[in-house]
């Protein structure tokens, strides 16, 4: 059943709520609020006192240059050229992603290119049209990928917010509360309510400190992720721990040292973190051959064997998994692994896209503030802004239909 893994999300997002309204009815306090069944929010003014006011002080050890520095250099990197995280934890040979900015203004013109000259879709990615697709359980995504979704998004998105909240405490902006809000599994957000006369009243490299702060701490979240990737490949030990690939099922193998449950740890003696090194390695190999080392978590053995690269196909099936032809067997990423994935492409997601230059995000407050001192009338660039962010979104509006109707989300 295709929207299976949709259906199980909606209905454990309705026994949550069950549960919330089941124990208002027995008297018990529960610190959220649900609007309509479909959209709970949490909202906490303790949060000020014992999490973010401890963080803002712990900030006034650092040069207030250094801090403005240092967010904002890399907001306006990001905003403007590119996000600055090495690709490597999807064995891409490059550093950093064309900003938001940049990608949609590219997706327009190639999505113009592709109706003038009837592109297929597949013609039009090679060009270099970058889809976008929302994560929908059993739609885009897997049940199981989900899951880490649901923990790297809540990871990135509490401390986005928190890192607003403790420059903003630095600074000696009062903080009214912070909070979290989800839409049926399928949304979600935080926020920091910070005084905004009070923010206002400052110059505009502490306003401007205060809008990137957030996209800082995505972006470090992420250089996180890449850095325990690559320090568990360094010790094989770990590698066999952590990282490699699980052969999950086979069919029709005619090896039979290809069994579930043997982990795959390198190919020629390089060490594989997932199915994308694994997928890099097996395209680039000349010979006709090429040696696994498989580890068997059972006993502990590892040892090595020699297959037939004749004929190799590979399919990606979804974000962890990978189906390799002749040898017959699926393969995937394994716990670790797809956690780190998930840090670091949804950090860079909340980066990219908080950077975007338009209203309610962090790169539409930047943009304000950057104008202001151009534009003094405040009601005049409160429209020039609305205008701004109006064609900016059509413009990622323009990129999801695309997607969707051509089906490219199953690239993603």
């Amino acid at each position: 059943m295709q929207y299976l893994g949709l259906i199980i999300v909606i209905a454990a997002w309705f026994v949550i709520v069950g549960i919330i309204y089941l124990l208002r009815l027995l008297g018990v306090r529960v610190p959220v609020k649900v609007y309509y069944g479909v959209f709970i929010m949490l909202k906490d003014e303790e949060l000020v006192k014992e999490v973010i006011a401890p963080l803002g002080n712990l900030l006034r050890r650092i040069p207030s240059w250094l801090i403005i520095v240092l967010t904002v250099g890399l907001f306006s990197i990001s905003m403007f050229i590119i996000v600055p995280i090495p690709l490597i934890i999807m064995s891409i040979n490059g550093w950093g992603l064309p900003s938001m900015l940049y990608l949609m203004f590219k997706n327009m013109v190639l999505m113009i290119v592709a109706m003038m000259h009837r592109l297929s879709p597949i013609e039009t990615v090679e060009k270099g049209f970058t889809p976008l697709a929302p994560l929908i359980p059993g739609v885009t995504v897997s049940l199981y990928t989900f899951i880490y979704i649901i923990v790297a998004i809540g990871i990135g998105i509490l401390l986005h917010e928190l890192a607003h909240g403790a420059v903003s405490s630095r600074y000696g902006i009062r903080i009214k509360s912070g909070g979290a809000f989800a839409l049926l599994f399928l949304a979600f957000g935080g926020f920091v309510e910070i005084d905004e006369d009070e923010l206002r009243s400052r110059s505009t490299l502490i306003r401007l400190a205060v809008y990137s702060s957030g996209v800082f701490m995505n972006i470090v979240l992420a250089y996180l992720a890449v850095a325990l990737v690559e320090l568990a490949l360094i010790s094989p030990q770990l590698t066999q721990g952590l990282l490699g690939t699980t052969i999950v099922y086979t069919a029709n193998s005619t090896d039979a040292v290809l069994k579930g449950g043997y982990i795959i740890t390198a190919v020629n003696n390089h060490p594989i973190a997932s199915i994308y090194t694994l997928i890099s390695i097996l395209s680039s190999v000349s010979s006709n051959n090429v040696t696994l080392t498989i580890f068997n978590p059972v006993n502990g053995a590892v040892f090595n064997e020699v297959l037939s690269t004749r004929n190799l196909t590979m399919e990606l099936l979804g974000y962890s998994a990978l189906y390799i032809s002749p040898w017959g067997v699926v393969v995937e990423s394994r716990s670790f692994y797809n956690l780190m994935f998930w840090i670091y492409t949804l950090n860079l997601t909340l980066a990219l896209l908080n950077t975007f230059p338009a209203y309610p995000l962090d790169g539409g407050q930047f943009l304000d503030a950057l104008l202001a001192n151009v534009i003094k009338n405040q009601a005049f660039r409160s429209k020039v802004m609305i205008v701004i962010s109006v064609v900016l979104w059509s413009l990622i509006g323009l990129t999801l239909y695309y997607t969707l109707i051509t089906g490219l989300y199953r690239l993603i």
